[in-house]
């Protein structure tokens, strides 16, 4: 990124890998400064499934150069270095991917979607329904790859041409929910988790009482607990090919507005302190106050002492 906050991915390949990816990596941490010359930009339709920039045959790239705006890029790197280091976390799946999210959670219009570019991830805040209560709640996948198998229903073995092998179909809740706000409205896809917290109930339920009992979901409660509410919505525009002009977005996260605003917040530093300072004098009280109690005791048991060791007096 530049002072722009603009994100973008640059990806090097084949033996670039080894001559300048090896550096790169010794000193990520310290955000370097990349002059990077004839690079190309990559699409949608490549190989490598992205919109960023990618090493040509012909690129030359520099480590911090000796330029003035590379020295005051550092600078401002460095002005920012604890917002850069969350940044690093937030943009990072769980499996290593690195993922093209926005510096700062940017609320966008739901009518700018389509100005984003694909594969961009972005937040919104709007309303959430479910636009036919009719849809097939629950396709099933499979269960290595995750590829959804849209014209199976049945939960079964089957041979998957992308892992090239025999495997299991399983139920995976998916289904499309409308996206509005005072500016435009838009239909999105909603999986997994959060499509099962939207309806309180597990993929194995739905493909139970959809496709094995043959009944119509209770949504009732749903559009009950949807009506009204604003969310803030992480969404992600998807690649799309070439043919398809419709616009595709799938929903990452939600979280109801009343409850990102009234949620507890962590404990600071100066919470912990005054924690740990009241910890400190209460174990201190309790030391005095046990250390009192000895005395006494030792006092006692000495004055008794001398109560026994002393003889009577004899007249």
């Amino acid at each position: 990124m530049d002072k722009q906050k603009k994100t973008t991915k640059f990806t090097l390949w084949e033996d670039f890998i080894d001559i300048y990816g090896n550096k790169l990596l010794k000193q990520l941490n310290e955000y370097p400064v990349i002059l990077a010359r004839k690079i190309g930009r990559s699409s949608s339709g490549s190989s490598n499934k992205f919109s960023g920039l990618s090493n040509k045959f012909s690129t030359t790239i520099q480590f911090n150069p000796p330029y003035p705006q590379a020295v005051e890029l550092k600078s401002w790197a460095k002005t920012i270095e604890p917002m850069l280091n969350a940044y690093k976390v937030k943009s990072t799946s769980s499996t290593g991917y690195v993922m093209v999210v926005p510096f700062e959670d940017e609320i966008i219009a739901i009518s700018n979607i389509q100005a984003q570019p694909q594969g961009q991830v972005f937040y919104v805040e709007a309303e959430l329904s479910l636009p036919n209560e009719n849809q097939r709640f629950c396709v099933l996948s499979c269960s290595d790859c995750k590829q959804l198998f849209t014209r199976s229903f049945s939960w079964r073995t089957i041979y998957c041409t992308n892992c090239q092998r025999s495997t299991h179909l399983i139920p995976r809740c998916q289904f499309e929910v409308t996206v509005r706000d005072n500016s435009s409205f838009a239909t999105a896809i909603i999986s997994d988790k959060h499509a099962e917290k939207m309806l309180s109930l597990s993929s194995e339920e739905i493909y139970d009482i959809y496709h094995v009992k043959r009944q119509i979901l209770p949504l009732a409660d749903v559009q009950k607990q949807l009506s009204g509410k604003i969310f803030k919505i992480q969404m992600k525009k998807l690649f799309t090919k070439y043919h398809d002009t419709v616009q595709k977005l799938s929903i990452l996260s939600y979280m109801n507005k009343d409850n990102e605003i009234h949620q507890e917040f962590p404990p600071t530093m100066m919470d912990v302190a005054e924690g740990r300072k009241r910890k400190i004098e209460h174990l201190s009280l309790e030391g005095r106050e046990s250390q009192e109690t000895t005395n006494k005791d030792d006092a006692f048991h000495y004055k008794r002492g001398l109560e026994i060791k002393t003889p009577l007096l004899k007249k």
